[in-house]
C-alpha cells in the first residue's frame, strides 16, 4: 500500500526527514530577518498538462526548507511568522497527476506547518458574507508596507530572462513606492553547507544505491556489449536499493567517449581492450550519491592503461590526505595535480599528466549533486564533498576517473563508499564476476 502523504502529492522522494527537522532550518532563516522583512522562497511550478507524463521535481532550496514537493507553493517567512501557500485542489487535472493537498488544515497537519493558506487570491463566505482572501503577492505587498525588506534568491537564469523571483519583485516594484531586496540565496547556501543527522543518513542511503548500482554495472561491462545496457542495470540496482532515480544523467563512456567529461549519450558499443568511464550517482531522499570508476571492457587493463590507472589513484590519495577540517576542496585539487605531475608516468607527447587533468578536484554534495559552495569554503565537520581526480588522452582513446564521497568529520574525513573497490586488481574482479 501507498503512504497517504505520498499519494496526495506530499512526497515523492523516498524518504523525508520529520517536520520538525524543516522547522528548525525555516527558524534558522527567520532569526536573520529584522521585524518587518518578509523572505519568500517560491517552489517549483509544474508544466504538466492533462495526459502529460513526467515526475514533479522540486527546488532544492525550497525542499530544504519545507519537504514539501507539491507544484506552485510559495513559502512566507516572517521574523514572528510562516505560512506554506498552495494551489486550490483541481480536481479535472488530479484525474491525471494524482490526488494534491490544498489549502487548509488538513494539510498542514500532514506537512507541519500552522498555516496552510491558499497562494491565489479567492473569496471565503464569513458570517454570511463573501469577503476577499489575499493571494500571495497581496500579502507580500501588505507586509512591506511596514517599511521591512523583501528576501528572495537572486541570480540570473540560464537563458538570460527574468527569473520567476525578479518577476515577482517587478511587479510589487509597480505597487509599492519603496522597499529595499535582499539575497536570500548567500544565507540558503551557508546552512546547506553542514549538513544535519538526518541529512547525513539519507545521504549514506543515496551512496549506499549509487555502490549497489556501480556493482551492477561492473558485473554488465564487456566486448560488444552497449554503453545502454550498463546504464540500464545501474538503474534497475538503485531503485532496488530503494532510491527514487538519478542524482544526475548517468554517464556511460566507453574508449574515446570516456574522454568527453560530460558524456551521456550512452550509445556506444564497448570495444575490447578499451576503458569504459561509469560515473553515476543516485537519489535518495532527494539526497545525492556521484561515484565514478573506469573499468577495463576486457576485463583487464593492459600495462599502459594500469600505470595510467595508478597514477590516478596516487593523485587521489594525495587528494584525499588533505580532507579534514580547516582545510580546502582547492587544496586537495593542487594536491592532485602535484601527485600527477610529479608522475613518473607520462601522457601524450611526453607531457606531464598534469597537462591532462582538465577538471576541479572535487564539490560539495547534497541535495544537488553539485551542491552550494565552491572551492573556496573552508571545511568543517559535518560537510560532503566529492573526490575525483582523472587523465585524459583523446590521442590513445584513454580517460580514466575514480570518485567518491567523503563526509568531512572532527578527526579527518570518512569515505562513504569505502565498500566499493578501486585498486585496479579489485577492479578487474568486479568486472570479472560478469
Amino acid at each position: 500500500m501507498i503512504e497517504e502523504r505520498v499519494f496526495r502529492g506530499g512526497q515523492y522522494a523516498a524518504e523525508v526527514e520529520p517536520p520538525e527537522a524543516y522547522r528548525a532550518r525555516r527558524e534558522s532563516v527567520r532569526a536573520r530577518l529584522e521585524p518587518g522583512d518578509v523572505a519568500v522562497v517560491l517552489g517549483a511550478s509544474d508544466a504538466r498538462g492533462y495526459g502529460d507524463v513526467g515526475t514533479f521535481r522540486q527546488e532544492p532550496g525550497f525542499f530544504y526548507l519545507t519537504g514539501v514537493e507539491l507544484p506552485g507553493a510559495v513559502l512566507l517567512l516572517a521574523k514572528e511568522h510562516e505560512a506554506l501557500l498552495l494551489p486550490a485542489r483541481r480536481p479535472a487535472l488530479e484525474a491525471w497527476t494524482g490526488p494534491k493537498f490544498g489549502p487548509g488544515e488538513e494539510a498542514a497537519l500532514a506537512l507541519g506547518f500552522a498555516e496552510v493558506g491558499d497562494r491565489d487570491a479567492t473569496e471565503a463566505v464569513v458570517d454570511a458574507r463573501r469577503r476577499g482572501v489575499p493571494g500571495y503577492m497581496d500579502r507580500i505587498a501588505g507586509a512591506l508596507q511596514a517599511g521591512g525588506a523583501l528576501w528572495v534568491v537572486l541570480g540570473g537564469s540560464a537563458t538570460g530572462e527574468l527569473t520567476p523571483e525578479q518577476r515577482m519583485a517587478q511587479g510589487l516594484r509597480d505597487r509599492l513606492p519603496s522597499f529595499a531586496v535582499r539575497d536570500l540565496a548567500p544565507v540558503l547556501a551557508d546552512l546547506r553547507l553542514r549538513k544535519s543527522s538526518g541529512e547525513i543518513a539519507l545521504l549514506r542511503k543515496a551512496v549506499a544505491a549509487t555502490v549497489a548500482a556501480m556493482r551492477a554495472a561492473a558485473a554488465t561491462v564487456g566486448p560488444g556489449r552497449t554503453e545502454g545496457e550498463v546504464e540500464g542495470a545501474a538503474f534497475a540496482a538503485l531503485r532496488a536499493a530503494g532510491a527514487e532515480g538519478w542524482s544526475f544523467p548517468p554517464i556511460v563512456g566507453s574508449g574515446q567517449a570516456g574522454c568527453v567529461l560530460h558524456y551521456d549519450a550512452n550509445l556506444g558499443v564497448l570495444g575490447d581492450g578499451e576503458l569504459v568511464v561509469v560515473d553515476i550517482g543516485a537519489r535518495h531522499g532527494y539526497y545525492c550519491g556521484d561515484l565514478t570508476r573506469t573499468f577495463p571492457a576486457s576485463g583487464a587493463f593492459t600495462p599502459r592503461q594500469r600505470q595510467l590507472y595508478g597514477a590516478v589513484l596516487g593523485a587521489y590519495e594525495a587528494a584525499a590526505a588533505t580532507l579534514k577540517p580547516g582545510s580546502t576542496i582547492a587544496a586537495a585539487r593542487k594536491a592532485a595535480f602535484a601527485a600527477l605531475e610529479g608522475s613518473a608516468v607520462a601522457g601524450d607527447g611526453g607531457r606531464t599528466l598534469g597537462n591532462f587533468f582538465i577538471h576541479g578536484l572535487g564539490h560539495f554534495l547534497g541535495l544537488e549533486a553539485h551542491d552550494a559552495g565552491g572551492e573556496g569554503p573552508v571545511l568543517e565537520a559535518g560537510m560532503v564533498v566529492t573526490v575525483e581526480p582523472g587523465v585524459y588522452l583523446p590521442a590513445e582513446g584513454v580517460g580514466i576517473r575514480v570518485e567518491d564521497d567523503y563526509l568531512i568529520t572532527d578527526g579527518g574525513a570518512e569515505n562513504l563508499s569505502a565498500g566499493l573497490p578501486r585498486d585496479a586488481a579489485a577492479v578487474e574482479a568486479m568486472v570479472a564476476r560478469r
